[in-house]
């Protein structure tokens, strides 16, 4: 059995795949470490799918991703959470503000509860579905 395996978190669009990673990596820093795109000579729905993303893999911070522009008529499941823990109340509520144009913010940055008040949370659905929670210190508990 091998022990270095990595799960790979993959977040699936249906056409604004390129323009999520621009949001996520203006919220969080990081980049791409390979694109590939759909064209006339390999889509395979619709040709709506030309130009756009067919497969990236990205890094936010540590973390590798992946995702890609989905055409096969279903709906794209958005139902998982993403948490990212920020270093400072500054960073998150810069994170949680790009995440929140054109989205909602669920809940705003705030202490956790007792006994978990060490840090700060948020929760933000961004405009393309997926759920953010962002958490930080505490800085009232440092």
């Amino acid at each position: 059995m091998q022990n270095n395996i990595e799960v790979i978190p993959y977040l699936s669009f249906k056409g604004s795949c390129e323009e999520a990673l621009n949001t996520y990596i203006e919220a969080f820093g990081g980049e791409i470490h390979y694109m590939s795109r759909w064209t006339e000579d390999n889509y395979d729905v619709t040709p709506d799918q030309i130009g756009k993303v067919m497969h990236v893999e990205f890094s936010l911070g540590k973390t590798h991703m992946a995702a890609g522009d989905t055409f096969d008529g279903l709906e794209v499941n958005t139902d998982i959470k993403l948490m990212i823990h920020m270093d400072s109340k500054e960073e998150a509520l810069h994170t949680v503000s790009v995440l929140a144009e054109g989205g909602t913010i669920l809940s705003p940055l705030q202490p956790h509860p007792k006994p978990d008040d060490g840090g700060c949370g948020s929760i933000t659905r961004d405009r393309f579905g997926f759920t953010w929670i962002i958490t930080c210190p505490n800085p009232d508990k440092q």
